[in-house]
């Protein structure tokens, strides 16, 4: 199943953007915490849910930030190696 289904995933790849990179470092700078926190409080027990949320929250955090970081990186090509 995810042999047959990686060709179709890299077909529906875009070209990394800026604008996408710098809403991704955003969005998971500011919505990410209190978003998974959320969650994760309405799906489970009050006191472990809530610390659930703020450990994968923060981890969530920091992964969709630095994929931000990274996808401004790629799309920011200032010798033009991607022109080949």
């Amino acid at each position: 199943m995810l042999i047959a289904s990686a060709p179709v995933f890299a077909a529906t790849q875009a070209e990394p953007s800026v604008w996408h990179g710098i809403a991704k470092v955003v969005g998971g700078m500011i919505f990410e915490l209190p978003r998974t926190v959320i969650e994760a409080t309405s799906e489970g027990p009050l006191v472990v849910g809530t610390m659930v949320g703020l450990l994968a929250g923060t981890a969530r955090t920091f992964q969709t930030t630095v994929g931000g970081l990274v996808e401004i990186s790629t799309a920011f090509d200032p010798w033009g190696s991607k022109r080949r």
